[in-house]
């Protein structure tokens, strides 16, 4: 089943006197479950691929369709994208001044019947992502950028997304301990059948994909190895 169907994309934007094109006639499809890697030089659009499926930035030209909706028609598009879209970036999505379990939570008083249904999935969403437990209960401000990265993982994973978009969340971190936030975002991905598009350069990433698209001449290449 295909989850995400782009379809003669035609993207530009106005720059300076100019207009930049970004993508002309481009298709992209994206299968449930799967691990799409996009990458490509800076300033080629791929953070664009990803605002355009999220609803975020229309296409100028073409079709769009998640799900076999076509987002020119979606009217509440930030329920829908709630309901529909994880979105993660370098950016936290955290409120200050709380817990980790606490941001997981938001919205759930400790009188609501579906507070202990509800706390339970956050503590094993934490878990299963490896947020350690002694430090579940400290406020967001004592935690490291590690922590706060995995913590924004969370968040977005208890909405129950059915697509992940990812763009660069852990460019903030060198080395292992990007990977290692990574490879628990995409273990939880696998486990529960949630398609993942992840916007990186990391070789690494790359090598656990399901297809590794790259962004040329405006237009998204399939380089995955055994279809060159």
């Amino acid at each position: 089943m295909n989850v995400i169907e782009m379809e003669n994309i035609l993207k530009r934007y106005a720059n300076g006197n100019d207009m930049k094109v970004l993508f002309e006639d481009m298709d992209f499809v994206v299968r449930e479950g799967e691990l799409v890697v996009i990458s490509g030089e800076e300033g080629v659009g791929k953070s664009t691929v990803l605002q355009m499926i999220a609803a975020m930035t229309p296409a100028n030209k073409g079709d769009v369709k998640v799900f076999g909706e076509d987002l020119v028609h979606i009217k509440k598009r930030t329920e829908w994208r709630l309901n529909t879209i994880g979105y993660l970036n370098d950016e936290s999505v955290l409120m200050p001044y709380m817990s980790i379990k606490g941001n997981l939570l938001i919205g759930t008083k400790e009188d609501d019947p579906d507070y202990p249904e509800k706390e339970k999935a956050a503590l094993a969403i934490l878990d299963e992502i490896g947020f350690p437990e002694n430090k579940i209960d400290h406020s967001i401000e004592s935690l490291d950028n590690e922590l706060l990265i995995l913590g924004t993982i969370a968040r977005i994973l208890m909405t129950k997304p059915k697509i992940i978009l990812a763009d660069e969340p852990t460019k903030a971190l060198e080395g292992e301990k990007g990977r290692e936030i990574i490879n628990h975002l995409l273990s939880f991905a696998r486990k529960h059948n949630i398609t993942v598009v992840f916007v990186t350069e990391d070789d690494s990433l790359v090598q656990k994909a399901d297809r590794f698209v790259k962004i040329e001449d405006r237009q998204l290449i399939d380089e995955t190895p055994n279809t060159v």
